[in-house]
Formats: C-alpha cells, sequence, structure tokens
C-alpha cells in the first residue's frame, strides 16, 4: 500500500522556480536576481536609459532555458573609452565557451549573435562578457562624464534579449494543485532513503505538450521521463542504479549514506490555450510514496533512558558526584579558534586556555550565530538565535520577554553577576536582565577580573555556601591591537609603528586605503596574538584565585565570534560568515574532571544554556533552539565520533547576519556547510563547504554538487522559517555619547 511521504503542493514553498527571462532590462531592480558578478551599480543617463556599468575583467549573468533551441541573444552596449584607447573588443562566453566577439562602439550600439541548441540546453547557463581592456577613467572622455568614483570600467550595458519569447507566469502550489507555467521549472530537493513513486490524480497541460519530469540522485547519471494528460500513474523514481551499493566513507560520516536527489517538474514554451488561459501544466494533488512494506522498520537498538521513582530521566554526572554548584562563563571577543594552542597553533599563546582545555570537554567545531558581538552575547543568555532575538543593528537590543540564563539560575538559587567590557553588552541594550550585579566599564582584562572577584569575595562574606553564575565578557583580543606589557614585547617586539592595528588601520587596509603585504598581515597576527596571551594570562590568573579561595565552578570557556585577516580580502568582522569569523574555541571543565576528550560533533553558542541549565539540575524547557550538551560530558577521554550521538549528530546549525546591509545566513550539518548571501532582489549566491577535506573553506564545491546545496539550501530556508516563530521585535535602543564614543573605538560606528 502506497504511503505518502512529501506532499509536492505543501513543500512548494521551500522549492527552487525558476523562468526564462526573454529580456534582462540592465540598470532596473528587476534585473538584480541575474546578475552573477563583475556589475557596479544602476545608473541612469540624462537621457532616462538605465544601464550597468561592466566592471573588471569579466561580468556574468545567469540565464535559464526550458527548452533547447537556437537561442538569438541581442544586447544593447555601449564601450568605456579614453582618448587614444584601442578599440574595445568583447568576447562573449556561454559557459565558458566563446560564442561571439562583437566590437563595441563609443555611444550605445545593439549587436547580436546565436547560441547553438547544443548549447542552449534546458537549465542554467552562464553569460560572460570578457572585455579586451578596462580602466580607471580619469575625467570626462568619449564614453561620457567619469563615475562617481575610479571603477575599473570596460563597458556599459542598457539590455540583453534572450529570444523573442513571452515572460513566463508565476508558478504556484495552491490546494491541492501545483501549477507549473510554460517555460518554467520546478525543482525540490529531497533525501530519500528508498525508491520513492510520483503519484497524481490528474495532469492538464494547456498551450503545452506534456510535462517533463527529470530525477537526479547525486553521484547517478538523471533519469527523464514525461507526463502527458493520457499518462497514468504511478512513475518510478528509483533511488540508486541496479547493483549500486552506494559510496564508500568513514563510518561516522552519517551523510555519506544519504544521497541528497533533485526532482524537477519542467514545461517548454507555449501559446497561450484555449480562452486566454495561460499556458502550462496544472498536477492535482501531486504526492511522492513509498510502499509500506518498503517503509524502514523502528530502530530500537538505542538504549532506553533510565528513569528515576518520579518519572525523571537519571543523568548521571561524571563519576557519580553531584551537579557542579557555581559556573564561570569566560567569554573573550573577537576570538578565533585556530590561535589557541589546544587547537593547534604553535605560538604558544595561551598556556593557560591550553592546560584547563587538557583537562575539559572541547568542542572541536563550535559555530558561533552571527559574527558580531551583540545578537552571539544574546543568544548566550537565551538559548535562541537571532532570526528569534531580532538582535541585527546597533540600534537593537535585548527583549525582555525572554527568559534568560541569570534568570533561570537564579529560579535555582543562584547568584548572578555580569561584567562586560565590550559597549554592545551593557545595561542600556538590555543585557543586565537577570543579573543580581550587573557592570559595564572600558576597561581592559586585568581591571575586568579584579571587579569580578571583589564581586566574589562580598558575596562570599554575605552568603558563602549560596552558589553563584560569573559571567565575564573582556574585550582583548577585538581591535584595536594594543596588547599590554610585557605581551606586547613577548609577542610583538618588532612591530614598530604604533599606527599597525588600529581600528583605523584596519578599516582602511579593508578598504584599499592602506597597502596590504604578507609582512602586515603577520605583523597584525603578531599584535592579535599578544592580546590573547594578555587574556590568557588574566583567566589564569582569575583561576588561581578562585582555588585559593576554595572554589571549583564548573567553567566554560566561549568566544562571541572570531575575527578575518585578509583571508576573503577583508578584515575585522561582521562582514561574512566565514569559518574565520563562525568558528570559536568552546570548552566545558567540570569541576574535579582530571580527563579531557574532545568531540567532534559540530555545536553552537544556543547549546551552553541548556547545557548548563541540566548540569545544574533544572529543566531547559522548550523555548529554546540550542540542545543541552550534557550527554557528551560524560564518559572517559576517547574521541566522540560523529555516529555515537545521533540526534546531535543530525542537527542542523543556524547562524545569521543582517548588519550592515550585508544579509546572509549558513547552515552547518554534519560535515558540510552551505553558505548564502541574500542581497534583497538578488538570487541567493551560495558557497558549500566540506570542513573535513577543506577546514579553510577555500573550495567552493557548490559546481560540483548542486544537490547537496540545494537539499542543505531547502534547509537552510526551513531554518530560518522555525527559528522566526516566535521572533520579537528587538526594542530600539539609545546610548549616551561614552558608550557611543566607546563603540566607535571598537569599530562599530564611523
Amino acid at each position: 500500500m502506497p504511503v505518502e511521504v512529501v506532499d509536492l503542493v505543501g513543500e512548494f514553498r521551500y522549492a527552487e522556480v525558476r523562468r526564462e527571462r526573454p529580456l534582462i532590462d540592465l540598470g532596473t531592480p528587476s534585473a538584480a536576481a541575474a546578475l552573477i558578478g563583475g556589475w557596479s551599480w544602476n545608473e541612469t543617463d540624462p537621457r532616462g536609459t538605465t544601464f550597468v556599468w561592466a566592471v573588471g575583467p569579466r561580468s556574468e549573468v545567469g540565464v535559464f532555458l526550458a527548452w533547447e533551441r537556437d537561442l538569438e541573444v541581442r544586447m544593447r552596449c555601449r564601450a568605456f573609452r579614453y582618448p587614444g584607447s584601442p578599440a574595445q573588443i568583447v568576447s562573449v562566453l556561454w559557459d565558458d565557451v566563446e560564442v561571439a566577439s562583437l566590437e563595441l562602439e563609443a555611444g550605445f550600439m545593439e549587436g547580436g549573435f546565436v547560441v547553438p541548441a547544443e548549447r542552449a540546453t534546458p537549465g542554467g547557463h552562464r553569460l560572460a562578457l570578457v572585455p579586451a581592456y578596462f580602466g580607471r577613467p580619469e575625467g570626462a572622455g568619449d564614453a561620457g562624464q567619469a563615475p562617481r568614483h575610479s571603477r575599473k570600467l570596460s563597458l556599459t550595458c542598457d539590455w540583453i534579449a534572450l529570444g523573442d519569447g513571452p515572460v513566463a507566469a508565476e508558478a504556484r502550489g495552491e490546494g491541492d494543485t501545483l501549477w507549473i507555467p510554460a517555460a518554467s521549472e520546478v525543482s525540490f530537493f529531497l533525501e530519500p532513503e528508498q525508491d520513492l513513486e510520483l503519484q497524481w490524480e490528474g495532469s492538464a497541460p494547456r498551450g503545452v505538450p506534456s510535462l517533463d519530469v527529470v530525477w537526479e540522485v547525486e553521484g547517478a547519471a538523471p533519469l527523464t521521463a514525461s507526463i502527458t494528460q493520457e499518462s497514468a500513474p504511478p512513475l518510478h523514481l528509483p533511488l540508486r542504479p541496479v547493483g549500486d551499493q552506494g559510496p564508500e566513507a568513514p563510518v561516522d560520516d552519517w551523510l555519506a549514506f544519504v544521497r541528497p536527489a533533485r526532482l524537477t517538474l519542467r514545461t517548454a514554451g507555449g501559446a497561450a490555450a484555449s480562452g486566454g488561459e495561460e499556458a502550462g501544466v496544472v498536477l492535482r494533488r501531486p504526492r511522492l510514496t513509498v510502499d509500506e512494506r518498503d517503509l524502514p522498520l523502528p530502530d530500537r537498538s538505542a538504549e532506553e533512558p533510565s528513569f528515576d521513582e518520579a518519572g525523571v530521566p537519571e543523568h548521571p554526572s561524571p563519576g557519580g558526584e553531584r551537579p557542579p554548584a557555581s559556573i564561570l562563563r569566560w567569554i573573550v571577543d573577537t576570538l578565533r579558534v585556530d590561535r589557541l594552542g589546544f587547537h593547534g597553533h604553535e605560538g604558544k599563546v595561551s598556556p593557560n586556555f591550553d592546560s584547563l582545555a587538557e583537562r575539559s570537554t572541547v568542542f572541536e567545531r563550535a559555530i558561533a550565530q552571527s559574527s558580531w558581538t551583540r545578537p552571539t552575547v544574546a543568544t548566550l543568555l537565551t538559548g535562541v538565535g537571532p532570526e528569534r532575538h531580532g538582535i541585527r543593528e546597533l540600534s537593537h537590543g535585548m527583549e525582555e520577554s525572554f527568559a534568560t540564563l541569570p534568570e533561570r539560575l537564579r529560579e535555582l538559587g543562584y547568584a548572578t553577576a555580569g561584567f562586560s567590557a565590550n559597549a554592545n553588552v551593557t545595561a542600556d541594550t538590555g543585557f543586565a536582565q537577570g543579573f543580581d550585579r550587573f557592570q559595564y566599564a572600558a576597561v581592559d582584562v586585568d581591571d575586568l577580573a579584579r571587579d569580578a572577584l571583589a564581586w566574589l569575595d562580598e558575596l562570599t562574606a554575605r552568603a558563602p555556601e549560596q552558589p553563584f553564575f560569573l559571567m565575564i565578557l573582556s574585550v582583548e583580543p577585538h581591535a584595536s591591537f594594543a596588547p599590554a606589557e610585557p605581551f606586547r614585547s613577548r609577542f610583538a617586539a618588532g612591530v614598530d609603528d604604533p599606527e599597525l592595528g588600529s581600528v583605523a588601520h584596519l578599516k582602511a587596509l579593508s578598504g584599499r586605503e592602506a597597502t596590504s603585504t604578507p609582512d602586515v598581515v603577520e605583523k597584525l597576527f603578531l599584535l592579535y596574538d599578544g592580546e590573547i596571551a594578555w587574556n590568557d594570562h588574566v583567566f589564569g590568573e582569575v583561576k588561581d584565585e578562585l582555588g585559593r579561595r576554595g572554589l571549583d565552578p564548573l567553567i566554560a570557556v566561549i568566544a562571541d565570534h572570531g575575527e578575518a585577516f585578509e583571508e576573503r580580502g577583508v578584515f575585522g568582522h561582521a562582514w561574512d560568515l566565514h569559518r574565520e569569523v563562525l568558528d570559536i574555541p568552546f570548552f566545558i571543565h567540570l569541576p574535579g574532571q582530571t580527563e579531557g576528550r574532545r568531540v567532534a560533533l559540530p555545536v553552537q553558542q544556543a547549546d551552553l544554556l541548556p547545557t548548563l541549565i541540566e548540569m545544574t539540575g533544572g529543566e531547559p524547557g522548550p523555548d529554546i533552539e540550542g540542545d543541552s550538551l550534557a550527554p557528551l560530558l560524560r564518559g572517559g577521554a576517547e574521541d566522540v565520533a560523529l555516529s555515537a550521538q545521533p540526534v546531535l549528530a543530525d542537527r542542523l546549525l543556524l547562524s545569521t547576519m543582517d548588519t550592515f546591509r550585508r544579509p546572509a545566513a549558513s547552515l552547518v550539518r554534519g560535515r558540510y556547510k552551505l553558505i548564502e548571501l541574500r542581497r534583497p532582489g538578488h538570487a541567493p549566491t551560495r558557497l558549500l563547504f566540506d570542513w573535513v577535506d577543506d577546514p579553510e573553506e577555500r573550495r567552493d564545491l557548490v559546481a560540483e554538487r548542486p544537490i547537496l546545496a540545494g537539499r542543505l539550501a531547502r534547509l537552510l530556508r526551513e531554518q530560518v522559517e522555525l527559528s522566526g516563530r516566535g521572533a520579537v521585535r528587538a526594542p530600539e535602543v539609545e546610548v549616551d555619547e561614552e558608550t557611543r564614543r566607546r563603540l566607535q573605538a571598537l569599530g562599530y560606528i564611523e
């Protein structure tokens, strides 16, 4: 008996829809989704013509075709010329194969060529314009008045026409029907565990002969079929060809046993149907099913949790001891994971962190949930991501409806205190909620630690048996990079320029107003290491002071985010969601713990709140996005493989950024990471990385594994939607002039 596993109408909201665009009207918002790269901003000349300058050595647009034919392409462009320049010859490439060469005049002119049918096939293509030269104008020339800024200009385009068909209509999924207009396609990205059957209860082609079905399983040849009005379901969609046993992979690589698949429903061009109806295909109640006999049996091999007399799951703490009484959470601002000894750095800048990490649970792949301080610290305090707590801009504060970690711990009898040296985390921005004592001061890590220990002594004198939660957010090694002595002499003795590493210098480097060289980058790293060493030294002093007071709290060390050193052409953070900004150090040391362990499972900042709540005997509750890592803190010193905790291994870790007009989102699943740049009006730009084979995120796999990228993109959209449920509107906050100056000193305000 067939059992429905996917309702394609319900799944439509996550599908990718593409349609033919006979005209790309450059210079208007409608063209944005087609622009891949190498274009400047939209402009309009005095005659009202909209256009876009092509900049640099190559400019590209994306083209989708729904059916194969000889494709006539025409474009209206003009050359950038300067006095004495040669003729501007533009090579036209279709999927990196030259199909035409055009000589452009100084004024707008039309030119055209034909892409042969063997190259103009159904699917996505890239049309690239490669000029013979490009330059930076210094004044008015044959091409007209020079633009406002010096850009590497080559030509400007008004429009690009692709064939002469009508604009394809919008696909729709409504009620129990799916509507696929002519000259368009709808793609569903799936994760089948067995063969599927495509079922439907009626097909009505209008003005087109059929609906083309393309079934692609990653690693196998695509299968194609057509659905006409006379076709009878089901259509068989096999998971693997006969004899294929699947890819070989390590046993702990769970994704190797899942084959992403893409189901595409595509219609060719067509005329309007009778009665003036749109051309296309109506598919009634389309769904994917499996035979009930093929469904996998429930897996009962996992050990069932034991329960106490009250019916509460038993989670014994390490060594059978009681849960830890007190907590120190040490947050290091702007700390890259790869500059620490216990993560492989050879600079010996972090002996105190390294020593404790050897006796702690180290999470080897910890992910920040945004790329700057305010949203990430909000996540550490609430257990929810930026899509839910809503902090995206400098004007946003933390909404008071969330139950913060100190509030939850205070209900369990804890004294709570927070000490922050970052101007993003203040009482004015809402971060004092739940703390018995909260202090923001623009001080270095020494003074911050001194104030925190003074509070602890006050608590001990007043209530010596009361457990405490102490949060310290130090600003080192955040820019400016200016380590105190003796750390500057020890790690950056050869850096003589006092301006090197300042916020102004780093901004000048990112804006190409100052010259970056390998020597400059190395010196910046030396200064950065000195700041890490300074922080590490004070951490060691605090830990020793706790020991002298007879205190042995749970210690959680984590960063809010990392820092870029020109890996992608910029310095700093809040620019993107790459590993140098999102991959952070994170370890937890339990009282009395003497053995360390390494956890390979990807984890996120939101996991820390439920972990601490569970370790202190509380219940995290259903209103958080993180998962408790308490099960991973128990056991011996062996590595924790991906297969050891299947529920945690199969998680989807979402990070987002919507700050400074650079919206982006990333999703980590197992060994893979997808990044989407999500500028309004543009098609998302995707990057796919395998962090096992490519931990530096240098090799984009989107072109090699488009089905996997599409599947992760579908999951990312769903996670953004799920995270946004129950989202609050972050309150607008005002900061005083002194705090504003501190934010400016940190580089957040011009």
